[in-house]
């Protein structure tokens, strides 16, 4: 839900920053023609959500969370060295704080009181108009006017006008510029719009252009009121003296579209002074032009998401990550069920997944590593304790219909790594494979080359993200600062030298600098790709 509100903020705001700029490019000053163009954007604004959830959620696996545990070829960018031990599982905590339910908890807490002053705010203004005399004289000309002496302003509710006990003292013009105003209010439904600007408001609460677009509409509604009165009595002066006599006298307001609201008033008059002819209305025409130039932008800002392609969605993975860092609770699962993951599940070239059960207990092994048991938070996903150096990690299973696990999924950095099952003889061939693999005097191809960019990269303060996997340029993003200053202080590089192979398969060079010397593990998928890169800094 509230990855869902904050993307349709952002698309949003993006097209309301659009709108703005046309306005303004076009010197658009017609309250008429703003009025509308700002009904069309909050119209947008409050279906964004709906929109971008049904896009978001087609894009996302609904049925089961895919997600990954730190392995060699995820091991991201350190400036130690990764520990060759086995991960502490068995007596490591998963304590910490749901940053995520804390987040949604606020927002909703805020949510809830804005929408329940709105709510008690109509609800007041309601009883007032139950409780108003009505006024029914010749100068009403069958509006739905009444008497409160609750209030001090006319005010407008929903289709009724509300006028303070003072009104029998108003001269003919006073009743005739307050009748046309708050009638103008009556026929375009300022009232109504205003409401949905208000929830717009509390949905989109932690956005400050949600309360821009709230005030620009009120102000417009008032601006556009204002021309029909002006219209009515012929008369700008008086009219602006009409204004400033009420608002004088404001010393209350209730909840509705307040003729003299405070902090409008002074903006008015000077508009109104400055002004020598009325505004046009618009016309069929004009909505019809600015529906098609508006509406494409809306359909773009909602469709943006539905449209990406290969290209991963950078606030999907930073979702993702907030979600992998939650606490985790473990849950009973049923041993004969956990025989349905026992097995072998190859993630690349070199490694794979080993799933054994040991007792009630499930155990993974990754190729070149011990096993380390993995809990269960459901029936189909398991979390690891504690991954020193590496960050949260969880996996998941994919079953078909007898419910025998068909693929494992590795959930890590905002990412998702699908590992496919396979029988026990292809197994062998991926630990022979690796076997060779650590036998082998040779670097991988390309990889000295490789490093030599990553390490000019981080020189330049440019590190080269297009070169490494999607899941390893993620994982090291926050690492970035660190990493550069190391190096920076090395100073010029000098040399690489290749040392041989790592026990986890990794290139290991020797890089020496003008002030000291790194350790430099790498590792390249078959594609070309850095998927694993740590540095070890020594004088």
């Amino acid at each position: 839900m509230l990855r869902i509100v904050l993307e349709g903020s952002i698309r949003s705001t993006l097209l309301l920053v659009a709108v703005l700029l046309a306005l303004k490019l076009l010197r658009v000053r017609n309250p008429h023609t703003q009025t509308a163009a700002w009904r069309m954007v909050l119209a947008a604004s409050l279906l964004m959500p709906f929109l971008l959830g049904r896009a978001t959620f087609a894009v996302m696996p609904a049925a089961l969370p895919i997600l990954a545990v730190g392995p060699a070829d995820l091991a991201g960018l350190a400036t130690q060295a990764v520990p060759q031990s086995p991960v502490d599982a068995e007596t490591a905590g998963s304590a910490g704080i749901d940053w995520l339910a804390i987040s949604l908890a606020v927002y909703l807490m805020v949510a809830g009181l804005l929408g329940l002053r709105l709510l008690v705010g109509c609800a007041l203004t309601w009883r007032f108009c139950r409780s108003a005399a009505p006024v029914r004289e010749d100068w009403t000309a069958g509006t739905d006017v009444r008497v409160n002496p609750s209030i001090t302003l006319p005010v407008t509710f929903a289709s009724t006008v509300l006028l303070p006990p003072g009104y029998a003292s108003w001269d003919a013009i006073q009743r005739r510029a307050v009748l046309a105003h708050e009638s103008a209010h009556v026929r375009r439904g300022d009232f109504f719009v205003l409401i949905l600007s208000s929830i717009n408001r509390a949905v989109f609460w932690f956005n400050p252009m949600a309360w821009w677009l709230h005030r620009k509409i009120a102000d417009l509604a008032e601006a556009a009121s204002d021309v029909a009165a002006i219209e009515d009595i012929g008369d700008r002066l008086r009219y602006a003296e009409i204004l400033l006599e009420f608002w004088s006298r404001a010393d209350r307001l209730v909840p509705g579209v307040a003729m003299a609201k405070a902090g409008t008033v002074g903006r008015r008059v000077e508009r109104i002074l400055a002004e020598t002819t009325l505004p046009k209305k618009m016309s069929w025409r004009a909505w019809a032009v600015l529906a098609a130039a508006i509406l494409p932008l809306a359909a773009i800002a909602a469709g943006a998401v539905v449209a990406q392609t290969s290209a991963e969605d950078p606030l999907d993975i930073v979702w993702r990550q907030l979600e992998q860092q939650r606490p985790r609770k473990e849950v009973y699962v049923e041993p004969k069920r956990l025989d349905n993951y026992v097995g072998f599940y190859q993630l690349d070239q070199f490694k794979l997944f080993e799933v054994t059960r040991r007792g009630d207990r499930l155990h993974v092994r990754l190729t070149g590593q011990v096993p380390v048991r993995v809990y269960a938070e459901s029936p189909q996903k398991f979390f690891y304790r504690r991954v020193p150096r590496i960050g949260p990690a969880q996996l998941s299973f994919a079953t078909d219909a007898q419910g025998h696990a068909t693929a494992l999924i590795l959930h890590q950095y905002g990412r998702e790594r699908p590992a496919k099952r396979i029988d026990e003889a292809q197994a062998k061939v991926v630990e022979e494979g690796f076997a060779r693999r650590l036998k082998d005097p040779s670097p991988l191809p390309g990889s000295e080359a490789a490093l030599m960019r990553q390490i000019q990269g981080y020189q330049q303060g440019r590190p080269a993200y297009h070169e490494m996997t999607e899941g390893l340029a993620t994982a090291t993003r926050s690492q970035t600062p660190g990493i550069a200053r190391h190096v920076a202080a090395l100073g010029p590089l000098q040399s690489l030298s290749f040392r041989g192979v790592g026990d986890r398969g990794y290139d290991v060079y020797e890089a020496r600098f003008a002030n000291g010397i790194s350790i430099c593990r790498i590792f390249l998928t078959e594609g070309g790709k850095v998927s694993g890169l740590v540095f070890q800094w020594g004088p």
